[in-house]
């Protein structure tokens, strides 16, 4: 009886050691390749503790910096900071599709959304109800844009700083930009009558309860899942509220008309018919509210209402985190460099229509964000505060069936491999000195661009792609790259530049006051 039982244990405990460490460590196609630590090769301890201390693109960078452009971060992850790598598996049609790591931003009890639905159908469906409205052509145009723009900036954002300026007070700059980002996003999906109203003055309470709720989401603490509900209490709210909007007021009448939308402008109610109304037009939800019932029938108005809510909570909390990070840090870094502030102010203050405060009525319009796009200087701020600061997470993906080749590599199917946008950033060759903040190089790399006779694809998304390796257009992924690349980078990087223009603007005004504007 003892010696079955002995036989039994020894055999259990050899296959769990050639299980979980002779056949990863030694046998694997990935034993072959660099660990970014000794344990990596049979344990996922090293790259798991990284990543719940906060700790998490600095130390793959790292292990990049000592072994080259690709290494194991677990028995089954892949890590790759090479431009072979974003080739290979985030282009269109590369079969690399993502890892279910990206099921924890499903809400409402595993309601799907564009960044969680799987199936390239499905996914490509969903893509296509907004991709138009998010487009640089559509968004230059929109005049409920041109709106909801003048309303938050100077209604919302600069009688607070304006404030802030005369008495001195300081002002939490972190938590103000999240929140900009939070209410500009929602102001173009529901419209400013029914989103966000965190910014202005009066709002502390309101606007540090949300930034608190979306930082608790993402920490797994105990009151995660409090603050998740939270969330999704309050945009499905929203939601509902746009959908008495809609039903009552004047967009009703005209929407079944068909004289609301118009693929250039985005409505066809004029500047003065849209003053008089509670709220701009609520541009994504209204597309949203027509698409989903006729492309995914879902069985009623309910589930149409939280497929939508999924929607906006994913797209808030992408705005609250990646533009609180960029306009926080574009503000700190200007801050820094006074010298370059000065430059900046001067090249804003050509606008067509000057920028001031107060301001006149209709001062943001078609033409004045098509300047503001051309800006050389303001271009490189934002470009190169994007670069140094990237908000970066691993995208993960899973390899193919037949697996695949990278870096000379073989990688078997299945097998989590990602790439960060901190590592890419931070390619010696393409950027000299990759952590300091330089944006003359941008502008260097535009006037060379220039007397080549290149010019960047207005809805290209992206810097204009080099020809060399080293180019550092090819290595700047700010928004991912191929068909899953951020849907609403033209959003964010217009709606940076609005903010980062108009608030150094405002901030010169109250010399030498700039400097305590800012609390970080």
């Amino acid at each position: 009886m003892f010696l079955p039982t002995t036989l039994t244990v020894t055999a259990i405990l050899a296959y769990l050691f050639y299980r979980y460490v002779l056949h990863p460590a030694f046998i694997s196609p990935l034993s072959k390749l660099p660990a970014g630590h000794p344990s990596a090769h049979f344990s996922p301890i090293w790259i798991w503790w990284n990543r719940n201390t906060c700790r998490n693109v600095r130390p793959i960078f790292a292990a990049h910096q000592r072994h080259g452009p690709i290494v194991r971060l677990a028995p089954n992850e892949v890590s790759v900071a090479s431009l072979e790598g974003l080739r290979k598996i985030y282009s269109g049609g590369s079969g690399f599709e993502r890892s279910d790591w990206f099921l924890q931003f499903r809400n409402y009890d595993k309601t799907p959304n564009l960044v969680t639905l799987f199936d390239p159908k499905q996914h490509a469906t969903r893509r296509r109800m907004v991709s138009h409205i998010y487009s640089k052509s559509y968004l230059f145009s929109c005049v409920d844009f041109h709106m909801l723009s003048q309303i938050l900036i100077y209604e919302r954002l600069f009688p607070l700083l304006d404030d802030a300026a005369r008495t001195g007070q300081t002002v939490d700059m972190w938590e103000l930009s999240s929140a900009i980002g939070a209410e500009f996003m929602t102001a173009y999906e529901v419209g400013t009558g029914n989103c966000m109203d965190i910014i202005r003055k009066g709002k502390e309470h309101e606007r540090r309860v949300y930034v608190e709720n979306g930082k608790e989401k993402l920490m797994g603490t105990r009151r995660s899942k409090k603050a998740a509900k939270a969330l999704e209490e309050q945009c499905l709210e929203m939601c509902k509220n746009t959908e008495r909007f809609l039903e009552s007021s004047s967009f009703a009448s005209k929407e079944k008309k068909g004289k609301v939308h118009d693929e250039n402008t985005g409505s066809s109610l004029d500047v003065e018919e849209r003053s008089k109304s509670a709220s701009t037009y609520p541009i994504v939800y209204a597309q949203l509210r027509d698409s989903i019932p006729a492309k995914e029938h879902p069985k009623d108005l309910q589930e149409t209402l939280r497929l939508i809510a999924s929607e906006f909570l994913d797209n808030i909390e992408a705005a609250r985190l990646g533009m609180g990070i960029a306009l926080t840090y574009a503000m700190y870094e200007l801050s820094l460099h006074p010298s370059l502030q000065s430059s900046l102010r001067k090249e804003l203050m050509t606008l067509e229509t000057p920028l001031s405060y107060p301001p006149r009525k209709g001062i943001l319009s078609t033409s004045v964000f098509r300047q503001l796009d051309g800006f050389p200087l303001l271009d490189a701020v934002l470009t190169e505060t994007l670069r140094v600061h990237v908000p970066s997470i691993p995208l993960h993906r899973r390899v193919p069936q037949g697996g695949a080749v990278i870096e000379g590599y073989f990688i078997p199917a299945g097998v989590t491999i990602n790439t960060t946008a901190y590592c890419l950033h931070r390619n010696e060759i393409a950027y000299p000195e990759p952590n300091e903040w330089k944006p003359e190089r941008w502008l260097e790399i535009r006037e060379a661009a220039v007397g080549q006779g290149h010019r960047d694809d207005e809805d290209g998304g992206e810097l204009e792609k080099g020809k060399s390796e080293d180019d550092p257009r090819r290595w700047f992924w700010a928004f991912g790259s191929g068909g899953k690349m951020c849907i609403g980078n033209n959003f964010a990087l217009i709606g940076k530049s609005s903010w980062i223009s108009y608030t150094p603007s405002m901030l010169g005004a109250y010399s030498p006051a700039d400097s305590n504007l800012l609390q970080l």
